[in-house]
């Protein structure tokens, strides 16, 4: 499965949105990205998809109230996604047609005084539509879709929150809405699959043996690299040879293992463990299933190193999966791919959400970091500090004065001698 087309009418800060996520050469999978300011609506996006993939009566469980929900003077919200299927992994529910190109799955809010009510457009009847046979259907095959929100904590839950951890309808977004929710499902699978490879267990053991060879392929940084899973959970061990229990990680290790670990353990509920797997030609393993996986704030907690190395990861591991993540940093936009960066305009500027141009994306995935910052992805003026423009400012004023022939005074030369090292241009070190 992947999303084609999202469109959003009049959600929150949202008046119209229409975005196609197809690349160029009329494939999906990959590493598209959303930037914008605060406010500007990225999570919002991720959970308007969300819902309009879970269907109405599950979006009322992950999100009870939808209260401000519909932007402010008008009465109506849609929001809307054009689904594909892919033949090998996606199963139609029930007797009728198969859907072969795209068909649409849509949500509406209208405003119904006290509380906004949701409705999917269920025309003739829900589960005669394609989406009511799919993406929506308890007992179709594949469709796999999952989201994380930025809060990737591994421990700890409210009960209000365990409530959608461990229900199968909402376990896969539980963290894009309840900031209260954790990834602890995660630790209790990997702990059962080794309890249960222990008993012999063979499903279990290929699940087990699955994930490790996968978090152990080049994924963590500085030289650390998977010890074992036990009783106690993961533990990792570094270049000195100390080992580190899940509780012992920083919440990047911790952060980033349990995303992984949690997007293949709802791979094997979605297709199961039999070819689920194949070797690309240097022998690596990857996932070869499709589906759309979306992480909100996809830089939280990563040091700059391994965020410009997880996009890429993420995509050769996962190649036919459709990643669509929001970020505030230069250097997750990177890894895009063709026609996989968008912009959300900052709140109350009356522009209208958009896709870079290809030549903005070959700006952006061929330049340094403080060069990214200055594209329209983030739309920055200037990357030094206030200090340093004026710093450099002053200094040009003092350069002006004697290229002019002014003498400058005592006290100036010393301001200058203070100030030149905020005029030293990097062609100049």
């Amino acid at each position: 499965m992947y999303i084609n087309k999202i469109s959003i009418r009049n959600l929150k800060g949202f008046g119209e949105l229409e975005f196609d996520l197809s690349r160029p050469d009329g494939t999906y999978a990959g590493w598209t990205v959303f930037t914008g300011d605060n406010g500007s609506g990225k999570s919002t996006l991720l959970k308007a998809v969300a819902l309009c993939l879970t269907g109405r009566d599950t979006a009322r469980a992950l999100q009870p109230n939808f209260h401000r929900w519909i932007r402010q003077g008008t009465q109506l919200a849609e929001v809307g996604l054009e689904i594909r299927r892919v033949a090998g992994d996606d199963k139609m529910s029930g007797k009728g047609k198969i859907s072969r190109d795209g068909f649409p799955a849509k949500i509406v809010f209208k405003n119904g005084g006290k509380e906004t009510t949701l409705q999917d457009d269920g025309t003739g009847g829900r589960t005669r539509t394609p989406a009511g046979r799919s993406i929506w259907a308890a007992d179709s095959g594949g469709w796999f879709s999952c989201g994380y929100g930025p809060y990737r904590r591994v421990f700890g839950a409210s009960p209000e929150a365990m409530q959608q951890m461990v229900t199968p309808s909402t376990a896969r977004f539980a963290t894009l809405f309840q900031e209260a929710a954790s990834l602890a499902e995660a630790d209790r699978w990997l702990r059962d699959l080794k309890y249960k490879e222990l008993e012999s267990r063979e499903g279990e053991g290929r699940q087990l043996d699955l994930l490790l060879r996968l978090l152990g392929d080049d994924l963590m940084p500085n030289e650390l690299s998977i010890k074992r899973v036990d009783s106690d959970g993961l533990w990792l061990v570094d270049r000195n040879g100390v080992e580190l229990a899940w509780g012992e990680m920083s919440d990047g290790y911790r952060s980033a293992l349990a995303l992984l670990t949690d997007i293949v353990r709802h791979l094997t509920l979605a297709y199961g463990i039999d070819d689920l797997t194949a070797t690309d030609a240097d022998g690596r393993l990857y996932i070869k299933r499709s589906g759309v996986v979306l992480i909100d704030e996809i830089d939280a907690h990563l040091h700059p190193e391994w965020q410009q190395q997880i996009g890429f990861w993420l995509k050769r591991h996962f190649p036919n999966i459709q990643f669509l993540v929001t970020t505030h940093s230069p250097i997750i936009c990177q890894a895009a791919d063709p026609n996989g960066l968008f912009v959300l305009p900052e709140p109350g500027s009356g522009d209208r959400p958009c896709a870079l141009s290809s030549e903005e994306y070959q700006r952006v995935i061929a330049s340094r970091p403080d060069t990214i910052l200055l594209t329209s992805a983030f739309g920055l003026q200037n990357t030094r500090s206030p200090r340093a423009v004026g710093n450099r400012a002053a200094y040009a004023k003092l350069a002006a004065k004697k290229r002019a022939g002014g003498k400058l005074t005592k006290i100036e030369k010393i301001e200058e001698g203070a100030l030149k090292h905020f005029a030293i241009n990097e062609e100049e070190l």
